[in-house]
């Protein structure tokens, strides 16, 4: 009786990916250099040209569950999922072939380059983070307050001189109900400095009792402190309620971007 040597497979689940989420992951994929996956079918700058040829067309809207696209915009999108597969399929035979059998070395290979598994029901982690698009755009990702979560995301930006310069102004505040924002038209070779803060709603149910006036106590940022969470109150009736004078709204770190 012959030993069968196990094959071992990468499993995209596109059709559980957001638009926003295909072009995440393509975008994290690092195959520029790779040891192992020398010859690709698409290069990684290529990958990367179809991806923001996708971010570019939707713009905004890319954040939408399930935006509704033009037949060339449909056509982008296809495109850079074809080129996806073509990839995954690559790295999934170059990993195989590299040990024959050891699941290990297979992750190792398929892990680095950025197909990272995923355990049962589990979630990608957004973390804060800034990518550049084209000249004079780019995309600012935060943390989602979580599902089933009622949550405003403000935005704040300023030039600055160099990272790890706070601006001498800040632009105004932009609140948005959604954590992604794709920033355009700045200027290029610039130093911009950008942090987020989330404020959750809390949900209320009339004839409930009544919570505290004051809004819940957040603490200012600490080092390395990413979500800056602000939480309203809402008293009986369902009024938002605020002490006046009270310090509410607090800023996660600040990421820096050298414009394109």
């Amino acid at each position: 009786m012959k030993k069968l040597v196990s094959y071992f497979h990468i499993v995209l689940y596109l059709s559980k990916m957001s638009i926003e989420e295909l072009v995440s992951f393509v975008l994290g994929l690092k195959l520029a250099g790779d040891p192992d996956a020398v010859a690709p079918p698409y290069t990684q700058a290529q990958l990367q040209i179809l991806a923001n040829k996708v971010q570019t067309d939707l713009g905004n809207r890319i954040t939408s569950p399930n935006p509704s696209l033009t037949a060339s915009q449909q056509q982008d999108v296809d495109a850079l999922c074809r080129a996806l597969i073509a990839v995954k399929n690559y790295v999934e035979q170059v990993s195989n072939a590299h040990t024959p059998g050891n699941r290990a070395m297979f992750e190792i290979i398929a892990r680095r380059i950025g197909f990272i598994p995923k355990g049962t029901n589990a979630r990608h982690s957004r973390i804060f983070e800034v990518r550049p698009i084209s000249a004079g755009s780019f995309m600012i990702i935060a943390p989602t307050a979580g599902k089933g979560i009622r949550a405003t995301y403000v935005f704040q930006l300023g030039v600055t001189t160099a990272k790890d310069v706070l601006p001498a102004t800040w632009q105004d505040a932009l609140p948005i109900h959604v954590a992604s924002l794709l920033v355009t038209n700045a200027p290029s070779g610039s130093v911009i400095a950008i942090h987020y803060a989330e404020v959750v709603i809390p949900s209320h149910k009339k004839g409930g009792s009544s919570p505290s006036n004051t809004p819940t106590a957040i603490p200012a940022p600490a080092a390395g402190r990413i979500r800056p969470t602000n939480t309203v109150s809402v008293n009986k009736s369902g009024k938002v309620t605020y002490v006046y004078g009270t310090p509410f709204l607090h800023y996660s770190d600040v990421i820096y971007i050298v414009v394109p």
